[in-house]
């Protein structure tokens, strides 16, 4: 009997070990955060149908300005990363849907945070994976419908959209930027996945308060930021390297903003 006595008490101890674990980590968890992007244009808050000039002196009004944030990670104070689980990080931010301007991050461990990480785009994976395990921001028929090429299999990362006389040879001034491409089959060279890094100017907390990151987005600089893009000469790009240059421009437009609290 008493080797099964022993067996008893070392699975005994074991549960009560992994429940402990269990509770601790429920307890850690809970924690929210909200990122609050805020679109501008040379600083000022961007609006559709006001002109504006870019740095080559052409003038523009914007009408469309959506982009994909996915792939959340939370650097924590002492250095190591909080992986939002993927089915929770995808979302897409429309300049026309403001409440799409502020997501919210939840049951996040509770604890210190000093900067964020996110990709701007959707990944290879869930660019191919079965329309069933593309819900929510990435529903082609729902809330992504116009940022997707059925012709290309593959997600509009970015996609801004407007008017400018400085166009030639065009009675309806259009310009259409649709960035997007992640590499593999659609084609190796052209893969614009980017991530950004952000480190907050100081280290902000999920215990008892939510915290409100502020990342601002100045789509000016997808004019000049790297590469000059001049409307004059690219005014409809989609593919190819020019698709490169100005996914290096935007990934360059997320700059931290304000940072505060809000209460739970």
């Amino acid at each position: 009997m008493k080797p099964i006595f022993v067996k008893t008490a070392v699975f005994a101890i074991l549960f009560l070990s992994l429940s402990s674990s269990s509770v601790i980590s429920q307890i850690n968890q809970g924690g929210s955060m909200v990122l609050e992007f805020n679109n501008l244009f040379n600083s000022e808050v961007l609006e559709f149908g006001k002109e504006y000039t870019n740095a080559h002196g052409e003038k523009l009004t914007l009408r469309t300005l959506n982009y994909f944030i996915s792939n959340i990670r939370l650097v924590q104070k002492d250095g190591s990363e909080y992986v939002v689980p993927q089915d929770s990080s995808y979302f897409l931010v429309k300049q026309g849907d403001k409440a799409s301007q502020k997501i919210t991050l939840r049951n996040l461990p509770k604890g210190e945070f000093a900067g964020i990480s996110f990709m701007v785009g959707v990944d290879s994976i869930r660019n191919t994976m079965d329309v069933s395990r593309r819900k929510g921001a990435l529903d082609v028929a729902g809330i992504a419908k116009g940022m997707y090429w059925q012709w290309n299999s593959g997600y509009i990362f970015f996609k801004m959209e407007g008017k400018s006389k400085s166009i030639p040879d065009s009675l309806s001034n259009n310009f259409y930027y649709h960035i997007g491409g992640f590499g593999g089959f659609q084609s190796p060279t052209i893969n614009n996945i980017r991530t950004k890094k952000l480190i907050f100017d100081s280290s902000v907390t999920t215990d008892g308060k939510i915290p409100v990151i502020g990342i601002n987005v100045d789509a000016a600089a997808l004019f000049n930021y790297k590469t000059p893009i001049m409307l004059a000469k690219n005014s409809n790009v989609m593919w190819g390297q020019l698709s490169v240059n100005i996914s290096e421009n935007y990934i360059s437009t997320f700059t931290l903003g304000n940072t505060g609290y809000v209460s739970e």
